[in-house]
């Protein structure tokens, strides 16, 4: 089978999966596992974000879908001589990943015509069903089965060592400047670490107001803007903290202001976003979860 996954979260899937050798296409974002940047890149950015404050992302995007445009190109030719079976795209955010509409359009031409699977998990649970609907697709609905009984264990692991503890409110940002809350799985992921956030669950990420932020009151405040690394959601949070409504807030008083990997552990909807809860859990609940989180996937900013 030839696979193309135009989403970073089907990339990790695929190669979870044992599917690997059979991706022959990916986007220019599909950096995991690491094997994924050999393969050609069939979906690049309209814009070079790279090394711009989030302000002027924010501004660059906004003023692409101004003008009805999308973030991103599809390579129509290289998409077609690859020839692919399977096209794995997404259909929750336009900004985050090509969406089945852009897809649709992309393989007017190619022959045979190949299926396409739409992936828009809005929960930890739509996430599991997304990985069985891979699994199923590409013929390793076994692996997928497999899989998610082992991610279902470690969430019920979690969520029973978090029972009776206090819920720390926890304002969890997908953007810093303008500031957004999370959305989506992220809210349920503070929720079953033991926190409680701004954001609210299966619903998408939003624009938030520091007074609305301020009358919150967040007790610990995680810095993971969509699709950053830990080096560039720790760069937007030194950025944060000399926000004056930011020193006001609980979290920053007591030093609970930390950054994450949020490329990998929490913008994605893969096996490792349930890694993305224990690192959340070491984070609100440190001497109950104390080496929880993977090495290097968070910091506290000070």
């Amino acid at each position: 089978m030839r696979i193309v996954s135009l989403v970073p979260s089907a990339t990790e899937i695929l190669f979870s999966l044992g599917a690997g050798d059979e991706v022959v296409g990916v986007t220019y974002a599909c950096d995991y596992p690491p094997e994924a940047r050999t393969r050609p890149i069939v979906v690049s950015p309209r814009v070079n974000t790279h090394g711009l404050q989030s302000r002027e992302i924010d501004r660059i995007i906004s003023e692409l879908y101004a003008r009805g445009e999308t973030p991103y190109m599809i390579n129509r030719r290289l998409l077609s001589e690859l020839r692919p079976d399977v096209v794995v795209a997404q259909g929750l955010c336009e900004v985050c990943a090509v969406t089945p509409g852009s897809i649709e359009e992309a393989i007017k031409g190619v022959w045979p015509i190949p299926k396409i699977i739409a992936l828009h998990p809005h929960s930890i649970e739509d996430v599991f069903t997304d990985i069985l609907r891979v699994g199923e697709a590409v013929g390793r609905i076994e692996e997928a089965r497999k899989l998610v009984a082992q991610l279902r264990e470690e969430v019920r692991r979690i969520a029973e060592k978090t029972t009776g503890l206090e819920r720390k409110r926890t304002f969890f940002m997908e953007w810093v400047d303008p500031p957004y809350c999370s959305g989506h799985w992220v809210p349920e992921m503070v929720e079953i670490a033991g926190g409680f956030d701004l954001g609210v669950k299966g619903k998408p990420s939003r624009r938030v107001t520091p007074e609305e932020v301020l009358k919150f009151s967040p007790e610990v405040i995680i810095c993971g803007p969509c699709g950053y690394s830990l080096q560039e959601s720790y760069r937007d949070a030194t950025l944060l903290m000399g926000e004056d409504w930011v020193r006001e807030t609980p979290a920053f008083i007591d030093g609970e202001v930390y950054a994450v990997n949020s490329s990998i552990y929490f913008s994605r909807h893969t096996p490792s976003t349930i890694k993305g809860i224990s690192i959340l859990a070491e984070i609100i609940h440190p001497a109950k979860f104390r080496g929880a989180a993977p090495p290097n996937t968070y910091v506290r900013c000070r």
